[in-house]
């Protein structure tokens, strides 16, 4: 059955629009300063762009609270292009020695780089219109029922396959292999066509043993229990008991004969049994195998991705209707977008 995407918004616009131009410069009040922070950039960028503080400053009007979309991250609007402004003072450096070595193209993109005289870096990123994979999960329960946003069964799997793709490339296409070591939700954006973007790499580092791979597997495991179960890795019970997901999912399937019917009780509510059984089934399976706690009883990444590609291909490729009236946009658009243009 055909089902539609529609977004639906805030109307008006955060900022008003600015009428100055825009310079980019080679803005330096010490030489050595910028060549030691280029000296990490240069080679990821291609072409070593620095932009004033003063243009940061005018794009998010001043790092105003209604331009925040997250921990020390702000939207903001350059040349026509809306980006994301991360605001850090700690040392980039090595951040930016591990994203000179990647490039993939569900890896958020560093379009820049600007500082100031106190310390603090701003890492201009490209903007992913909507937002973290952690909003779609969990929305604000502030949210009305009618009105939260989800994702079709065909869009995680293939957010999924998105992401698993990206990890496969970081442990096994790099020059030397890395690590991100912080795989979670809020850490996966999502763009305007539904496409995975695998962002912060402030806890990335190469390989130096067979086991530091196995801790993504997990992590990834335990995403995959997040996108079929629609719940938290995590979650402590009234009583005060500590559920952990993939714990709870062993149990789910621990009776075979009831394992079935028990996981579509387990299943997120929200996909409305819109969903082959057979593929909720394989999932549970791959990530019941990715957590096990034997690391090297776990599969690779390229195993994943081989698994992730059978279960998208057999997804039904249909239209599938949610709303996203939860996120902030600048106008109310109904847009139908069908999976197979992914």
């Amino acid at each position: 059955m055909t089902r539609y995407l529609r977004q639906v918004s805030n109307k008006g616009s955060v900022l008003k629009k600015r009428k100055k131009s825009f310079k980019v410069r080679n803005y330096d009040p010490d030489q050595a300063t910028q060549e030691k922070l280029l000296s990490g950039i240069s080679q990821y960028v291609g072409k070593a762009i620095m932009y004033d503080k003063e243009m940061i400053m005018e794009a998010t009007n001043d790092l105003d609270e209604l331009c925040k979309i997250g921990d020390s991250m702000y939207k903001a609007t350059m040349y026509g292009k809306v980006l994301a402004i991360k605001r850090t003072n700690k040392d980039v450096k090595e951040k930016l020695s591990i994203l000179q070595k990647v490039n993939h193209v569900n890896l958020v993109n560093l379009m820049g780089i600007s500082y100031d005289a106190d310390g603090d870096r701003f890492l201009v990123y490209e903007n992913a219109e909507n937002g973290s994979l952690e909003n779609w999960l969990f929305p604000d329960s502030e949210a009305s029922s009618d009105s939260l946003a989800f994702l079709s069964w065909s869009q995680r799997i293939h957010i999924a396959l998105d992401f698993a793709n990206c990890l496969h490339y970081m442990h096994d296409h790099t020059q030397q292999s890395i690590v991100h070591w912080d795989v979670r939700e809020r850490n996966i954006l999502v763009d305007s066509n539904f496409k995975a973007k695998f962002a912060n790499f402030s806890t990335a580092r190469p390989v130096t043993n067979s086991s530091m791979p196995k801790v993504d597997v997990f992590a990834f495991g335990v995403l995959l229990l997040e996108l079929l179960s629609g719940k938290r890795a995590m979650e402590t019970k009234e009583n005060g008991e500590v559920v952990m997901l993939y714990k709870d999912l062993r149990e789910v399937l621990k009776v075979e004969e009831k394992s079935v019917e028990r996981l579509q009780k387990w299943i997120d509510p929200k996909l409305e049994n819109c969903y082959p059984l057979d593929g909720a089934l394989s999932l549970a399976a791959l990530a019941t195998t990715c957590t096990q706690e034997n690391a090297q009883a776990r599969p690779s990444l390229a195993e994943v991705v081989l698994n992730l590609s059978v279960l998208a291909q057999s997804s039904p490729k249909t239209m599938h209707k949610f709303s996203t009236s939860k996120f902030k946009t600048d106008s109310i658009v109904e847009v139908v977008i069908p999976v197979e243009t992914r």
